[in-house]
This record gives structure tokens, C-alpha cells and sequence, in this order.
């Protein structure tokens, strides 16, 4: 599967000078801006890029402390802390003990090892215990220029959740209805979840809109913000899982994988992910409690060239 490989070669690439990351050649070798990819990697590895680096940082680090060829503030120093007080801090946060007192049976007990893409155990993996989602359905389309109004997380400063909250509850859902003569493929669609601009490791994304999808050239209401989303080809995915956290961890990879299979790849230049909440495929299924939700996902791609 493409994209375990790649993430074993960044792995690889980790550990090969695991003291001097080089972001700039994790972005090269896979291709996708490194914020983006910081993403992707906590998706499959179930922890982020700089944790995992930070804790195989200190992993080694006990190694040495355990062999007792330096003192702790050498191994600090080494390890690229500023002072030992610092150093012991961030060791006791993963081992629960101080440089100190570190012993064989709690270094084995607390320590990271390197993640290895055919042990079942570290990763996520679509056959494995961990991947509780499943494609039921992907197809391709050609678009053309839409506009996504909406409110914006830029403006309200609060997480994803917090925003759909302040999409209903403040009635931004019957103000887009008013403009219901100029949507864009809403029929069977509550409200979209718009998420870019992936900087880090630390969110999903530092924009993210809810709102829907419109004609250019709509009027923008009072409050609100407005996006146009260009035409192009887009993956269109049904993912299936018993929760919504569930779907949400595991859409990329399911994703991804299967568009690689079908001599796709995705556009990481303008990427975006968007999520689609149906009525008849995520809403009734909601609120009757099914063992099952579904929820569509959109995400631009291109043909690979033969």
C-alpha cells in the first residue's frame, strides 16, 4: 500500500539522524507540504511527527544513561536540551522517573521503539485491529468553480465541533436557507465541513468552514465568509464506521490508498479535505441509531500520468 510505504521511508529517514530532523527532506520525499504530512503521519502511526520524534530522542537517550558512559548533563547537552534541568523534565514525562533513576525495567516499559510498517502493533493498517472504517464507495468527478459560504474558524477561534455548535445555534443554517434558490448539489446535505491550510501537527487544519455550497457570484451575508472552491477533479468517498471519530481517523488512508489503486493520486498544491453530512447517509442514521454512520467525503485529485 503506497502510502505505508512512504511512510516507512520516512520513517527510515528519521532514524537514520533522528537529532537533526530534516523537514525539508520528509517534505521532498513524499511529495506533500510538511504540514499536510504532519497530519497524514499522526493519522497512520496514532501519534504525531514531533512526539514520536521527541520520544525516540529520549528513548535513546536512557540508552546511553543506562550504559553510564556520560553524565546526565552531558546526555542533555548531547540530546540538544538546553540544561539538564530541562532535560529531566521531558524525561520524567515519559518515563515517570528522572534521569537518575532509570532502570531496565522501566526504560523497556515506557520506551519508543522505531515504528515498523509490517508489525501490526504500531500502526494503522486497513486489515488491521486498529481500522474500524471501510470505503463503501468512491467515484470521480469533474467540477466546476463553486462557492463555499460559511463561517470560519479564523474568525471565531474555536476548535471544529465548537463551530458547527455556533453554526446552528446562532441560526447561520436558516440564513444560508434563504439562499437556497442559488445552492450547489445540497439537496441531501445538512452542511459541509470545509478543512485547509494544514500547517502543523497540532490540528486538523488551521481553517476550517461549515457552511454550503452556492453559485459564484451568491451575495455573502452579513457575518459570514466566502470561499470559492475551484473546479477540477474530485475524489468522491462513503466512509463507513460505528462513530464519527472512527470515520474521521481514518478517512485519509482509506482514501488515499484506494486512489492510488485506481491511477489516481490526490492534489496536494490546493489540498483540502471536505466532509458532506447527508441527511439520508449521516443525520437519519444518527438519530436512530444505527450501528453504522456514513459520511462523504470530497478531495481534489488528478489522473497519473502512464
Amino acid at each position: 500500500m503506497e502510502v505505508l510505504n512512504q511512510t516507512q521511508k520516512v520513517i527510515d529517514l528519521l532514524e537514520e539522524d533522528i537529532k537533526n530532523v530534516d523537514y525539508g527532506k520528509i517534505a521532498k520525499l513524499t511529495g506533500i507540504p510538511i504540514g499536510l504530512y504532519q497530519r497524514i503521519f499522526t493519522y497512520i502511526c496514532n501519534i504525531s511527527l514531533s512526539s514520536y520524534v521527541r520520544r525516540r530522542r529520549l528513548t535513546l537517550s536512557a540508552e546511553m544513561l543506562l550504559r553510564k558512559e556520560e553524565s546526565i548533563t552531558q546526555v542533555a547537552m548531547e540530546w540538544g536540551y538546553e540544561n539538564s534541568s530541562a532535560f529531566t523534565r521531558a524525561f520524567k514525562e515519559q518515563f515517570t522517573v528522572p534521569p537518575a533513576c532509570i532502570t531496565r525495567e522501566i526504560y523497556l516499559k515506557h520506551a519508543t521503539f522505531p515504528i515498523s510498517m509490517t508489525n501490526r502493533d504500531t500502526y494503522y493498517v486497513l486489515e488491521g485491529k486498529r481500522v474500524m472504517a471501510d470505503i463503501k464507495r468512491l467515484e470521480y468527478e469533474e467540477t466546476e468553480d463553486v462557492l463555499l459560504i460559511g463561517i470560519s474558524s479564523r474568525d471565531y477561534k474555536v476548535t471544529t465541533k465548537e463551530l458547527w455548535g455556533i453554526f446552528w445555534e446562532q441560526g447561520f443554517d436558516k440564513v444560508l436557507h434563504e439562499l437556497r434558490d442559488n445552492y450547489v448539489g445540497m439537496e441531501d446535505c445538512i452542511g459541509l465541513g470545509y478543512m485547509t491550510d494544514f500547517a502543523d501537527d497540532t490540528g486538523l487544519g488551521k481553517t476550517y468552514i461549515v457552511g454550503k455550497y452556492f453559485k459564484v457570484g451568491t451575495p455573502i451575508p452579513k457575518g459570514m465568509t466566502g470561499k470559492i472552491i475551484k473546479g477540477g477533479t474530485i475524489a468522491k468517498a462513503q466512509i463507513a464506521a460505528k462513530s464519527l471519530d472512527e470515520i474521521i481517523n481514518n478517512a485519509y488512508i482509506l482514501i488515499s490508498s484506494m486512489v492510488q489503486k485506481n491511477g489516481y493520486s490526490l492534489l496536494y498544491d490546493d489540498f483540502y479535505w471536505l466532509e458532506f453530512y447527508t441527511v439520508s447517509r449521516f443525520c437519519e442514521r444518527l438519530e436512530q441509531g444505527a450501528d453504522e454512520l456514513i459520511l462523504d467525503f470530497h478531495m481534489p485529485c488528478m489522473k497519473q500520468k502512464i
